[in-house]
């Protein structure tokens, strides 16, 4: 007989769950982000998801055994516990993995920048916040790791603006440290901070260009200037062109927002650097992170705007949900309550693949809280499931409901486990 069941000490536990796995997914993009590979990473985030998801899971339904009834939560819950890691760990790291692999693939053939064009702050407040010059040296750094293929362009400002350097293929190492000495030479620290003005100029000027060749900002500054951001990166958004904002300085907070802003409207990233002597470093993640795409993150550089990724993202997010659902079930060895967990995985995938694509689009919510939703709701749809697809309870005669993976992984704990070699459950 198929009956639809819902647990909601289940659903609870499992929203904490989600809770919890969001705060220890934060961690570990925190830590080990530009440590491992992206694949990796990913995997490990929807892993320990899946754990805690899993953990709480199993205790809802061990303290109310409403979807796999008392029988399993008398005899079988230690079994489910063994299964805990096996499935609700590996399977969606497995999954998470593959598909970010998958989802950093170049199927559009996605570039790195032709253009890149330095708009560099030498406003007198920089002598405070870098009283030793280490943006002349981060900027000589920079121009020294540009590729050959690449055009570079350097522009300054203070309350005005100067074209340093209009857009030049840097071929070889004597040609960059030829234009790092060059810009060390020209300039002088003084005047106020006018960034719109700076960005307006800059814009002036690649319209001028007009090649139509992917092209990369990066705005250094210490400041904070009065303007009208949407005005200013208007241009910026309609020609699809990113800017990656640095700041320097920690104790304007007014400053760092504002650069962060300028950055999430055009699909770049914010640096903040509390010492002048982590610049170089910051010009180093911003190279490397040109053509970034996580799918639980941001995308960088021309792959902001495809279509075919925002698809992607939400197709995988969506699958990646399906496997937490049969995880589930499997975990609690009733093949019938996996199929009903995996349907409702796979809707929950794709709301939380739509929080994803839409949170890091807008204005409204930072990638933390973004993931924190997408977590919860993949957490708690899939546990509603239960009660929304129909599944086979347990059938004393037949015993068909057990999963396969429960048949193998009876043979491997028969050692420990001597009762589940008996009449099967669910």
């Amino acid at each position: 007989m198929k009956v639809r069941n819902f647990n909601f000490l289940l659903f609870i536990l499992t929203a904490i769950g989600g809770v919890i796995g969001a705060f220890t997914g934060e961690a570990l993009l925190s830590e080990l982000k530009g440590e491992v590979p992206n694949s990796i990473l990913v995997g490990l985030y929807f892993g320990q998801l899946g754990l805690w998801i899993g953990l709480m899971a199993f205790i809802g339904e061990k303290l109310n055994p409403r979807l796999n009834g008392l029988r399993w939560a008398s005899s079988y819950a230690s079994f489910s516990l063994k299964l805990l890691v096996p499935v609700m760990v590996i399977l969606p790291f497995i999954a998470g993995s593959l598909l970010q692999f998958i989802y950093e693939l170049d199927a559009l053939d996605t570039k790195s920048p032709e253009d890149i064009i330095l708009i560099v702050d030498i406003s007198e407040s920089m002598l405070e916040t870098d009283p030793d010059n280490k943006t002349i040296a981060a900027v000589k750094e920079f121009l020294m790791k540009v590729d050959g293929n690449q055009r570079s362009a350097l522009l300054v400002f203070n309350d005005q603006t100067k074209m340093l350097q209009t857009f030049t293929f840097l071929k070889n190492n004597s040609e960059k440290q030829q234009a790092g000495d060059e810009f060390e030479k020209s300039i002088r620290f003084q005047g106020g901070t006018d960034i719109g003005l700076a960005l307006s100029d800059a814009m002036e000027y690649l319209n001028q260009v007009n090649d139509d060749r992917l092209t990369m900002a990066v705005l250094l500054s210490d400041g904070f200037s009065k303007m009208d951001v949407s005005q200013s990166v208007k241009p910026f958004q309609d020609k699809q062109i990113v800017i990656n904002t640095v700041g320097l300085s920690q104790k304007q907070n007014q400053g760092a927002a504002l650069l962060s802003d300028i950055s999430e409207r055009t699909g770049g990233a914010y640096y903040s650097v509390d010492d002048a002597n982590k610049l170089s470093s910051a010009f180093q993640d911003i190279q490397k992170d040109t053509q970034d795409r996580l799918l639980i993150g941001e995308r960088q550089g021309s792959a902001q705007y495809m279509l075919l990724y925002k698809f992607l993202r939400i197709l995988f997010v969506s699958l990646i949900g399906g496997v937490l659902g049969l995880a589930l079930g499997l975990m609690f060895d009733n093949r019938f309550l996996a199929q009903s967990l995996a349907i409702g995985g796979l809707a929950a995938g794709v709301i939380a693949g739509l929080i994803l694509e839409w949170g890091f689009g807008s204005l409204f919510l930072k990638g933390f809280y973004i993931r924190l939703w997408s977590d919860i709701i993949l957490a708690v749809i899939v546990s509603l499931f239960s009660a929304v697809v129909p599944y086979r309870m347990y059938n004393a005669e037949g015993g068909t409901n057990r999963s396969d993976v429960s048949l193998y992984n009876r043979r491997v704990f028969a050692d420990s486990d001597k009762k589940h070699t008996s009449k099967t459950f669910y």
